[in-house]
């Protein structure tokens, strides 16, 4: 990194004062922190380390070391001065540079010793010794900075892992399990609970048999045994003890179901199957693994065909998202490759491979369709190559070690549906009446079991001809059925408080005046993410009045991620975006949190899927994200009803 001549001159003049002055290593009883002994920051040092520090965020730091070095010259004695000199060690640390970041380090500490950061420089400071081959004096000063640390947990934590692996450089694997469980309770972002997780496993990866005992007896928390028992299973798979360490894993799984480790045993099973054998003899050596471009995201969607449109929608968000990401992160820059599935599975199969084989994408979005994702499913398992499909989970489509489902749950739709009218409404009787069409009867299952889940009652399911227009047979068929089904209430009323009609708005518009001269009175009507994609007030009228249905997406949502990505895309489009343009968004969102989650390493794609599942209560544009150990999606679906002619976002 290249510096102002000015400034350069001023520096190594501070450094060369440093360097007169003898040993600079601070003794353990400067360790404390106390009130800086310095004057106030003047307010155009404020505004040049805001600048500075912005300048940082955008990756211009050919911008930001210039504007730190004139802090730390023109206003020394001041707390922006030892921020100045913090930032510009780690500017050298972060370029490996730890000789140069420690004479930065070492002059801050011996100038102002008393500065509210000087913990954090000083574990800075280790981290340089340690990247420079002094691990032995890291060793000797790490205790006294812990425990004049104390109610910092932020130089704890970062103190805690550096430790860790710095005592698994030495290969001391107990010593770096001890650091690496002391950051446990300081671990304060999703982020850095995760790199601990990856901390611990790394420093266990080649312990012993004989040290995992010797760690088991120092009484380890409930969170840090799972890998001691994690690394006993890989010990016992290792000697050909294949059954003891299946048994051991069913056990950790059983008994921390929510445990990062949990993740970890999931993967072993998403990775690709080995080449089976010929009875002939020896397999024919595999070819060269597929090219690996980690920040190329493939989309897979129909761009001909019948179900073009649909794919269009997707493209649009896919694209959003990036340039979003690319704008907000010049240093993580994503790319993505769109791709042809049209709607058959053969096609779809041939532009996945393309996909692979051609751009080496990371992991693949899409597709659209049930039977193109079964086809692509199998490659995707072939390859080894994470599919964060946009389909329904389907009986269809078999379970499959890399396809991620990011898509709606109709099932999980319907439960908050039903949910909300047991807890909130006080609701017991439910009716269905259904169109007897593929979506109608997979439908009308789902609430038929969610129903009964959550132990309320199905009085009646009952459907109608498709382009029904007289819906008075269906309708006394359901009062009929639903009558005999009711408990006595000696009360002259309809049997069910709420009635289920997941059909398309211009269907529900049809039936909705029908029910109070078939004497359907009195009930809630009820419908899914259909009820969305229309306006159902408008076709409905006073017949849709206090109707409630579900959905993953509102364009109107309250907030303002949801207003801002409206706002652009209409400005873009000139129309609303539905469910598909956010789902597409989201997709991608979710892939950059999974790529550039803090994980060390070479990225692939096993890490990646470690990453994605490790994702909790991610806030996208259509709802809340979070990933279980097997991959299972639990996101959040918002609930609206019409009032007074209105349609408005219920609480939860």
């Amino acid at each position: 990194m290249r510096t102002t001549l000015l400034g350069s001159i001023f520096l190594i003049c501070c450094l060369s004062l440093l360097v007169g002055c003898g040993p600079t290593t601070p003794a353990p009883a400067d360790l404390s922190t106390g009130p800086a002994s310095m004057g106030s920051t003047p307010r155009e040092a404020e505004t040049l380390l805001k600048q500075a520090d912005d300048a940082s965020k955008a990756g211009r730091m050919t911008s930001a070391v210039p504007l730190w070095e004139r802090v730390a010259q023109n206003y020394p004695n001041t707390p922006a001065a030892a921020e100045a000199f913090y930032r510009l060690g780690k500017v050298q640390l972060d370029q490996n540079q730890p000789e140069k970041a420690l004479q930065f380090f070492d002059y801050l500490l011996y100038t102002y010793p008393r500065w509210e950061g000087a913990n954090l420089a000083r574990l800075e400071r280790l981290r340089a010794l340690s990247a420079a081959g002094r691990n032995r004096q890291v060793m000797k000063e790490a205790m006294p900075l812990w425990e004049a640390s104390t109610g910092n947990p932020q130089v704890q934590y970062g103190l805690s892992q550096l430790m860790a692996d710095v005592y698994r450089q030495e290969g001391d694997a107990e010593k770096a399990f001890e650091w690496a469980s002391a950051g446990q309770g300081f671990a304060r972002t999703p982020e850095e609970k995760q790199a601990l997780v990856r901390r611990a496993m790394d420093v266990l990866k080649d312990a012993g048999e004989g040290t995992i005992q010797k760690l088991y007896k120092k009484n380890p928390s409930p969170f840090m045994a799972p890998f001691l028992e994690y690394q006993l299973a890989r010990i016992e798979t290792q000697k050909g003890q294949h059954d003891k360490a299946a048994e051991r894993l069913e056990a950790i799984l059983r008994q921390n179901p929510q445990h990062p480790i949990a993740t970890e045993i999931h993967l072993t099973k998403r990775e690709p199957p080995a080449p089976a054998r010929s009875p002939a003899g020896p397999t024919t050596p595999p070819g060269p693994a597929p090219p690996l471009n980690p920040n190329r995201i493939g989309c897979l969607v129909p761009l001909n065909g019948p179900y073009a449109k649909f794919g269009r929608l997707v493209v649009r968000g896919v694209s959003m998202a990036v340039e979003d990401w690319n704008a907000k992160y010049p240093d993580r820059q994503l790319s993505v490759v769109v791709k042809d599935a049209q709607a058959e599975p053969d096609l779809a199969v041939k532009s996945f491979e393309e996909l692979v084989k051609g751009e080496g994408v990371m992991a693949v979005i899409g597709p659209l369709g049930a039977q193109s994702t079964k086809a692509v499913s199998e490659a995707a398992n072939r390859y080894g190559v994470p599919l964060l499909t946009l389909t329904q989970k389907d009986e269809e489509i078999p379970a499959s070690p890399f396809v991620i489902h990011v898509f709606m749950d109709n099932r999980e739709m319907v439960r908050s549906l039903v949910r909300f009218c047991k807890e909130k409404l006080g609701y017991t009787r439910f009716a269905t009446l259904y169109p007897d069409d593929r979506y109608g009867q997979k439908l009308s299952k789902v609430f038929a079991e969610v129903v009964q889940d959550l132990g309320v009652n199905l009085l009646a399911s009952v459907s109608y001809k498709e382009k029904s227009t007289d819906f008075k047979e269906p309708l006394q068929k359901l009062l009929n059925i639903a009558a005999k089904n009711a408990p006595p209430s000696g009360l002259d009323s309809t049997p069910f408080e709420a009635l289920f009609l997941p059909d398309q708005v211009s269907n529900v518009a049809l039936i909705a005046p029908q029910l109070p001269f078939n004497n359907v009175v009195g009930v809630t009507l009820l419908g899914t993410n259909l009820w969305g994609e229309a306006p159902l007030v408008e076709v409905g009228g006073v017949y849709v009045e206090q109707a409630i249905f579900a959905t993953p997406f509102i364009p109107e949502g309250r907030k303002p991620q949801i207003q801002d990505f409206r706002m652009r895309y209409e400005t873009t489009y000139q129309t609303a975006p539905s469910y598909l343009e956010a789902q597409g968004y989201d997709a991608v969102m979710l892939f950059a949190q999974a790529r550039f989650a803090p994980s060390g390493g070479t990225p692939d794609r096993t890490a990646f899927l470690r990453n994605l599942l490790q994702i909790r209560q991610y806030e996208g544009i259509a709802g809340g994200y979070s990933f279980s150990a097997d991959g299972a999606l639990t996101r959040d679906y918002f609930l609206l009803q019409v009032q007074n002619g209105q349609l408005i976002q219920l609480a939860r």
